[in-house]
């Protein structure tokens, strides 16, 4: 403990070997000395001049102690209000016992030199403006104008909580029949995490793991969000990367990737705050949005691994498949997985957006369908869009998701191009060739694990651009770079299934490829091309494709598709029983469902939690089985209670 007595200048020079080699970021000393007059402007640039850190650090302690025990004063406040950017942590409990002699009046410190601070301010600009790209861009029709705002999703650290459900196929007639334990799938209140926790908490590794829609990105942007209206004093640095940069492959240097592709300082503020990120890496969040693959040793590689940038804060989402890649292997993370809305969420979401309409707020409210469908974030946006243009009879049949998407792409068309209902299948035979473009262009890219699309027209008036942005990035001094993405990566999965529709000689090799390693990702595609050979939407579709021709695969597909999910690849290989179960439910086959059960015995055991639509899915299939029970153990599922009023729902055709 320091004496009372003990000076200012005694205190500084006792420790003067450590501070010379243990004070940090002294462009940040430097300014704050000088806003208190303690350096005039030729002392700064003198200081500036010098050559090394190591220099900086000994003449700005030999030149304070020397103007006397008020500048020695100052300098001491100035560390101790600074000490998380100005002084290695071994210093931090030492500045603490000066016993400081503080003046009644108010004083203002600098927690970053002012080039820093520009561009801290400048990113928080980026911050918001990619907020309302966003908001605009995946939610038109949200009646919210104005700023992002965000409707709370369930965050669940657990690590026995998986997003993904599968089931062993496995002969169950000899066992006996235990009683269902039903718990609740929602977290209690207590157990909640917030995207706030996730930005204020020490780990820095964490992996956002979840389904396509559940939330993910709502979350990150909510911790941009939060990030860029905070008004405290501390100077750090938040950088979003979305999809459509990760996919595209990049031999940039870090301080391209900061300043080039994502926002440049002034020019001549650039060297001051590259050398502050990467001195003070603790104040830096990056998050990567949509990680599926990233090159070995590629700065992004090292950016993940914190050999740059050792002490960033590194937040990355990915979809379910990818948490046991080998890329996240030896990745110490904090795991995160997304569960969609809760029951409350969905109220509160639909009571935000419908409330002004109570017919319609009690048509989505009431409906099992809708209300299991809508725990995914992306299709309650999607039931918001659709449903005022939906008459009273077309409640009376399940909704799918392909149906939403089917008419989101139908009034997408019909909105940019100011057409009446009646005239869209006309326009749409118009324009074919541009559709179906566009079908080729998603496909091609989602086999390649890529969002960037090439080959469409820079013609914002065309067709095209109802469904795409436009992300441009500077490649050059003078230059810069403009391509295409989809709003929503669920979106070109939608695009490529209609690609497969209309090329039926390629399913059968797309059924194979999703069984490897390399190509599993496209399995997300045949949920939709399920929905689009459903003859529920074949009038909605048959503007573009021959009706006889889709007839004709939907006759041959489920043999096929039941064949490739339900013959174990190894004697260890699990059926992602529920997968099929949600494809069979895009389908609307009660045939395709029969051929299910019978081949599973009628016995179905889900070992892990049902999400509602899981249930919506699992409660469709097990209805379709006529007069034979369905053997249905529940003992080891967790699931919301519209989840088990599904269950219930089944009736005499499920025995526990």
């Amino acid at each position: 403990m320091a004496c009372a007595q003990q000076s200012s200048i005694e205190y500084l020079r006792n420790t003067w070997a450590k501070l010379v080699t243990h004070m940090r970021n002294h462009s940040l000393i430097i300014e704050n000395l000088y806003q208190q007059r303690v350096f005039n402007i030729h002392e700064v640039e003198d200081l500036k001049a010098e050559r090394t850190e190591f220099d900086k650090a000994r003449c700005i302690l030999d030149w304070v102690t020397k103007k006397g025990e008020e500048a020695s004063n100052k300098l001491l406040k100035i560390l101790d209000v600074t000490r998380t950017s100005t002084l290695h942590p071994d210093l931090h409990s030492w500045i603490s016992c000066f016993p400081f002699r503080w003046e009644d009046e108010e004083v203002s410190y600098s927690f970053g030199t002012k080039p820093c601070q520009n561009y801290q301010t400048v990113l928080k600009k980026k911050a918001k403006m990619i907020l309302k790209r966003e908001h605009c861009c995946k939610y038109p029709v949200d009646k919210m104008q104005g700023n992002f705002h965000f409707i709370p999703v369930v965050l669940e650290t657990d690590s026995e909580v998986k997003t993904q459900c599968k089931i062993k196929w496995k002969n169950k007639k000899s066992k006996k029949l235990r009683p269902k334990k039903l718990r609740a799938y929602i977290p209690t209140v207590q157990q909640a995490l917030s995207p706030e926790d996730l930005l204020r908490c020490q780990d820095k590794n964490i992996l956002l793991i979840g389904k396509p829609g559940i939330g993910k990105t709502t979350v990150v942007q909510e911790m941009l969000r939060l990030w860029a209206e905070k008004d405290d004093r501390e100077l750090d640095y938040m950088f979003y990367f979305e999809e459509s940069f990760l996919s595209g492959s990049t031999n940039d240097d870090l301080e391209s990737i900061l300043f080039k592709v994502y926002l440049k300082p002034m020019e001549k503020d650039r060297k001051d705050v590259f050398q502050d990120i990467e001195e003070n890496s603790e104040n830096v969040v990056i998050v990567f949005d949509g990680v599926v693959d990233l090159e070995e040793n590629s700065t992004l590689w090292k950016i993940m691994n914190h050999e740059l940038l050792p002490d960033a804060k590194i937040v990355i989402t990915c979809r379910s498949e990818v948490e046991y890649d080998p890329l996240f292997f030896d990745w110490p993370t904090l795991k995160v997985y997304v569960q969609g809305f809760s029951e409350e969420s969905i109220n509160a979401y639909y009571q935000k957006m419908l409330g002004h309409d109570p017919v319609l707020l009690d048509v989505v409210l009431k409906n099992q369908e809708l209300f299991s469908l809508s725990h995914v974030p992306m299709y309650a946006f999607m039931v918001v869009t659709f449903i005022p243009f939906k008459n009273d009879t077309d409640f009376n049949h399940p909704h799918t998701v392909t149906e939403m998407y089917i008419h989101i792409f139908r009034l997408a068309v019909k909105k940019q191009k100011k057409k009446t209902i009646k005239q869209i299948d006309k326009y749409l035979r118009e324009i074919e060739d541009h559709v179906h473009l566009l079908m080729e262009n998603a496909y091609n890219a989602t086999m390649q694990k890529t969002l960037n699309l090439p080959d469409i027209s820079s013609n914002e008036e065309d067709i095209c651009h109802a469904f795409l942005k436009m992300i441009t990035t500077t490649d050059s001094l003078s230059s810069a770079m403009t391509y295409c993405v989809f709003l929503h990566n669920t979106m070109q999965e939608f695009f490529s299934a209609l690609w497969l529709l209309g090329h039926p000689g390629e399913i059968e090799k797309v059924l194979q490829l999703c069984q490897t390693e390399e190509y599993k990702h496209m399995k997300h595609v045949l949920p939709f091309l399920c929905g689009l050979l459903g003859e529920h939407n074949i009038k909605l579709i048959k503007c573009l494709f021959p009706e006889d021709q889709i007839k004709k695969t939907s006759d041959w597909f489920i043999e096929k598709f039941l064949e490739t999910f339900l013959q174990p690849q190894s004697e260890s290989e699990e059926f992602d029983f529920l997968y099929v179960c949600q494809c069979l439910y895009e389908l609307q086959s009660p045939k395709a469902c029969l051929i299910f059960l019978e081949k599973m015995d009628h016995q179905l055991e889900p070992e892990e939690d049902l999400d509602p639509h899981q249930c919506c899915a699992l409660a469709y299939v097990i209805t379709q089985s006529r007069d034979k029970e369905v053997y249905l153990n529940l003992e080891d599922c967790n699931m919301t209670d519209a989840g088990m009023n599904m269950m219930l729902s089944c009736g005499p055709k499920i025995r526990y």
